[in-house]
């Protein structure tokens, strides 16, 4: 143990430790600092890039907001110019109809009405509120003007006539347009309220998509800071906190900030815009995450990066204690030489003559050596990350094209629906499972009848509003696990797994009926009188004929649906294979 101390005394050191000491700690310095400013400088970008993420998602909310209500007035507006409007009273029973059509459509309409230049209510939706005098409502007043939207409110008569769902009490948004007549004379009002549950159902699909197993949260404040939307314990608590006072001050941004509970998060805040046509609401959109838990990457990258540096440092100092070795070698092989001499040992020969400045000139050409190296190492990585970027853009490039690729491969380009290719992939892998399971399949095929009339007699653009429009009207009647295709020119195919006949047929029937019932479909100014033959075909798979389930089934509801083309069309026909 002495012996290992006087190594260390200054008189005691060789050369080769004291370059090994003064190389190891110019590697710790320098690789401490170059960590800190790296870890410091990644940090504060990857913090940035977390709070831009919270702040483009309100935004993106904000956006969607502003273009539920840009969307809603339009429809407003556009209910101003049906024909008769200007003449409710005339025409009541035919707009009451139509406005209960718009709430099946889009069930987020409370209520839709009519009143006339003195503010009252001459027709309605489900006859709600018709004949009272509503000309104290903003609604009225403003939109006997120009195109309203109004704040959100706490519905009065509505709640009294309307089902409220749980403990929260009816909120609703009012929308509303002048009715000109001929003449351009203000007549009346067409206004409409909008439930707040459109916008609820909008934050909730933003915040289910950033949890993802976290902690995110997102809230909606009115112009006074009030929580109109959020968690329930925040619900009409007025928000003091740096992100809703910028949020109001018309910034998007983020900030990190204290809440009122005490914690710390990262919030992101947008506010709404409004659009051209009505006046920006003067709503804010918050989006927080724990502070904890959404820098958890942060503190991710930072022990990376040191225990990157650890492990640089320690090849740093392995490096130093090699080159102080090889540093010193000449001198100690003349120091050995010189005390071989002074012991008169014979044999002792000076070693060739290097002196002091060969050791210089053997210093300086190793320094540059090492200068060499780090600068090619730099030069490899920085290559080499230009590389990564490149491959991760092109892989990125390469899934993207394919999965528009493989939408476009499965999908109708014409009604959205599948198409013939997909519909027969999932009839043959469906088959095989029915017979797995020993459970039935059915094969529900419909075509629209006289559609070649159709299209000499409007046209072929009139054609594709059709088949659009029956395919809509399929859409919605069809169940959550069956799948709807357009397998044909005005052909459509519906796959029912584990129907029964009776199922398969009243499926048949729904449809058939719910065409019939919407025909004739508008077209322009030309009403088209449209129906549907149906087909329809159970088969219960049996293991050992899985291939030839699909053709089998497919020739049976083809049959079923010939027999119903044959006995008078807008029929339904059942086969059993």
């Amino acid at each position: 143990m002495r012996a290992l101390l006087d190594r260390f005394r200054p008189r005691s050191a060789g050369l080769r430790l004291w370059l090994g000491l003064s190389y190891g700690l110019l590697a710790i310095g320098l690789v401490g600092a170059l960590s800190l400013l790296v870890e410091r400088a990644a940090s504060q970008k990857m913090q940035l890039d977390i709070g831009l993420r919270l702040a483009s998602n309100a935004k993106a909310l904000a956006d969607r907001m502003d273009e539920g209500l840009y969307e809603r007035l339009n429809d407003v507006r556009t209910m101003t110019l049906i024909p008769g409007v200007e003449r409710p009273m005339e025409n009541q029973a035919l707009l009451r109809d139509l406005f209960d059509m718009m709430q099946l459509s889009y069930p987020d309409y409370a209520w839709i009405g009519v009143a006339d230049g003195q503010g009252r209510v001459q027709v309605a939706s489900r006859g709600m509120l018709e004949g009272l005098d509503l000309a104290d409502r903003d609604w009225v007043k403003r939109g006997l003007r120009d195109p309203y939207v109004g704040d959100i409110r706490k519905a009065i008569l509505l709640a009294q006539l309307l089902p409220v769902q749980g403990d929260e009490p009816l909120r609703l948004i009012d929308v509303a347009a002048p009715i000109h007549d001929a003449h351009g004379v203000v007549v009346g009002v067409v206004g409409a309220h909008l439930s707040w549950q459109w916008a609820e159902n909008q934050r909730l699909a933003l915040q289910e998509a950033l949890s993802r197993g976290e902690d995110v949260e997102v809230f909606v404040l009115n112009r006074q800071g009030v929580v109109v939307l959020g968690p329930k314990r925040w619900r009409d608590e007025t928000l003091r906190v740096p992100s809703a006072a910028r949020g109001m001050s018309r910034e998007n941004a983020a900030v990190l900030e204290t809440w009122p509970d005490g914690r710390a998060y990262l919030t992101g805040f947008a506010p709404t815009q409004g659009r051209n046509t009505f006046d920006n609401l003067g709503w804010t959109v918050l989006v927080r995450k724990d502070a904890a838990e959404a820098f958890v990457p942060v503190v991710e990258l930072r022990r990376q990066i040191w225990l990157a540096a650890l492990a640089l440092t320690l090849v740093f100092l392995l490096a130093a204690t090699l080159m102080a070795r090889w540093i010193g070698a000449p001198l100690l092989a003349l120091a050995n030489t010189a005390r071989r001499l002074q012991a008169g040992e014979p044999d002792a020969r000076f070693p060739p003559e290097t002196g002091y400045r060969e050791a210089r000139q053997l210093t300086a050409a190793m320094r540059g050596l090492v200068d060499e190296l780090t600068a090619h190492e730099r030069e490899l990585t920085t290559l080499a990350q230009q590389l990564e970027q490149r491959v991760r853009d092109r892989t990125a490039e390469l899934s993207e094209a394919n999965a528009q690729l493989e939408v476009l491969a499965m999908t109708d380009g014409l009604t959205g629906l599948s198409n013939r290719r997909h519909f027969g992939d999932q009839l043959a892998r469906e088959a095989t499972r029915a017979a797995e399971a020993g459970k039935p399949i059915a094969l529900v095929m419909l075509d629209i009848d006289h559609f070649k009339a159709i299209n000499d007699q409007h046209g072929h653009p009139a054609g594709d509003a059709v088949l659009r429009r029956v395919a809509l009207l399929l859409e919605e009647q069809v169940r959550g696990n069956d799948l709807l295709a357009r397998v044909g020119g005005e052909e459509f195919a519906v796959l029912a797994l584990e129907a029964s006949v009776a199922e398969a047929s009243q499926l048949g029937e729904r449809l058939r009926a719910t065409a019939e019932a919407n025909s004739p479909v508008m077209v322009g100014r030309s009403a088209v009188p449209v129906t549907v033959s149906v087909g329809v075909a159970v088969l219960w798979p049996r293991p050992g004929d899985i291939l030839k389930t699909p053709e089998r089934l497919l020739a049976a509801a083809d049959d079923a649906l010939y027999r119903a083309k044959r006995n008078g069309r807008n029929r339904v026909e059942v086969a059993v294979p």
